[in-house]
């Protein structure tokens, strides 16, 4: 395809993305199914292409300024002001691109209209140094303060991170190989490809590389997996022959994750309030060998009875909140126009919820043994969906205390942890994986935490 067609494909696939509530990712792998015509390295081009707007859509729009975008022209405008503003072309450039004949993705862009040829004359007039911060950052401006208090000093850094791509990290499935041996594989196979530097049962490639059609992926021998998803499950300490709750499963990662840690023995109930994520994820865990695994819909009524039967029963529940995504902009750079304030409002008093409900699960302390874990995570680097819901739970559950989780890291991964803080929070600037907050919480008898609070 030439460049003018791959700008055109870009266009219709941000037309597609910004007119749905569906994930970007989920757009693309279904724009590019339907047009089987395309090589890989058009595909490569035109999906960078539209992440890297989504990624700076603040900066794009901004050059756009006093154009209004609606449904007929976002895709387009947008396309030609990276092209104009990222990409450096020339208007006389971007006009040879463009052809007087044909629609649609498989040729060129269309000319360039009147009115869209003075309005790339006018944004050369546009001052880079004149933007907000938050426009030069790419942020809405709601999240800047949030983010001026997680990062501080750091704050660039922070989210430049966050503006740049993601790498591609696979989890070895240790029911079937090792890391060394699939590192040799892809290694000899012409990947390139490193051994993750916290997971020990991760691998990163340098270049994202389609692996549905790869052996190893059809063995379920691997799993594509950031490795903060990964440090996660294994920060779980999910051991053989323990009972385990994975409360918001969705579509299994962590599930399958915990499966591997624990050899298979004993005993994962996967849950979800949306029953079609946890269908997706049978058919990963037959690939994978895994048969420990059981699922549950979380449907009102039933969810109710079905906590009240198991209220005690499990040594380890995960609770991988639902939330912001902040964490994953690298990946999911649309979620930063997605999401608003309000959204953010609602969504701290559903993790409320969702938290008191599973702690009913939890092991109690016994016998002056102590109970089992509750295990809080976010994708998110909000204050309020981290730290502060986790310090609201403990004001309210005095049967629960906070473990370090530095002791924690050094017992499961025989490593120093990478913060001295008593939680953690993983960062795209400062770990190289998504950005990830994790709390581990122990239930002890209410005496024991009176006691422990008045040291």
């Amino acid at each position: 395809m030439r460049q003018g067609a791959r700008l055109q494909a870009a266009v219709t696939l941000l037309d597609k993305i910004l007119a749905t509530s569906s994930p970007a990712d989920s757009v693309v792998t279904g724009y590019f199914r339907q047009c089987r015509y395309m090589g890989s390295t058009d595909r490569r081009v035109i999906s960078e292409t539209v992440y890297q707007i989504l990624r700076r859509y603040e900066e794009l729009t901004w050059y756009l300024q006093g154009i209004p975008l609606n449904k007929s022209n976002c895709g387009r405008l947008l396309v030609l002001a990276y092209a104009h503003k990222i990409q450096d072309l020339t208007i006389p450039q971007i006009q040879a691109l463009c052809h007087k004949e044909g629609h649609g993705d498989t040729f060129d862009l269309h000319p360039l209209s009147p009115l869209e040829h003075m309005l790339l004359k006018e944004m050369n007039r546009l001052k880079p140094e004149a933007m907000p911060l938050p426009v030069r950052l790419n942020i809405p401006a709601w999240v800047l303060p949030r983010l001026q208090a997680a990062f501080g000093d750091h704050l660039e850094d922070a989210i430049q991170a966050l503006n740049q791509p993601a790498p591609l990290d696979l989890r070895v499935n240790t029911l079937k190989m090792t890391r060394e041996a699939v590192w040799l594989q892809l290694k000899g196979e012409g990947f390139e490809a490193t051994r993750t530097p916290w997971s020990p049962v991760g691998i990163r490639l340098v270049e994202r590389r389609p692996l549905s059609g790869h052996d190893l992926w059809k063995r379920g021998d691997i799993e594509v997996q950031d490795e903060g998803s990964q440090l996660l499950a294994l920060l779980v300490d999910a051991k053989s022959g323990m009972a385990v709750v994975d409360f918001c499963a969705g579509a299994g990662g962590k599930t399958l994750a915990m499966a591997a840690t624990m050899q298979n023995k004993g005993r994962i109930v996967a849950t979800d309030v949306a029953a079609w994520r946890l269908t997706r994820s049978r058919e990963r865990l037959r690939r994978a060998g895994v048969n420990n695994v059981e699922f549950r819909g979380l449907e009102e009524e039933a969810t109710l009875k079905w906590l009240k039967r198991q209220a005690g029963r499990f040594d380890r529940v995960l609770v991988d909140a639902p939330c912001s995504g902040s964490g994953t902009w690298r990946r999911n750079p649309d979620l930063k126009r997605k999401f608003c304030e309000t959204d953010l409002e609602e969504l701290v008093v559903k993790q409320q919820q969702i938290l008191t409900r599973a702690a009913s699960l939890v092991k109690p302390a016994k016998d002056k043994s102590p109970g089992g874990r509750l295990i809080y995570a976010t994708c998110s680097l909000f204050d309020e969906e981290n730290r502060s819901q986790v310090q609201k739970f403990l004001e309210t559950h005095t049967d629960f205390r906070l473990l370090p989780i530095g002791d924690i890291w050094s017992s499961v991964l025989g490593t120093p942890c990478p913060m001295k803080e008593d939680m953690l929070q993983l960062t795209p600037h400062a770990h190289s994986v998504d950005g990830f907050f994790i709390a581990v919480m122990e239930r002890v008898e209410k005496k024991e935490r009176e006691g422990l609070d008045h040291q």
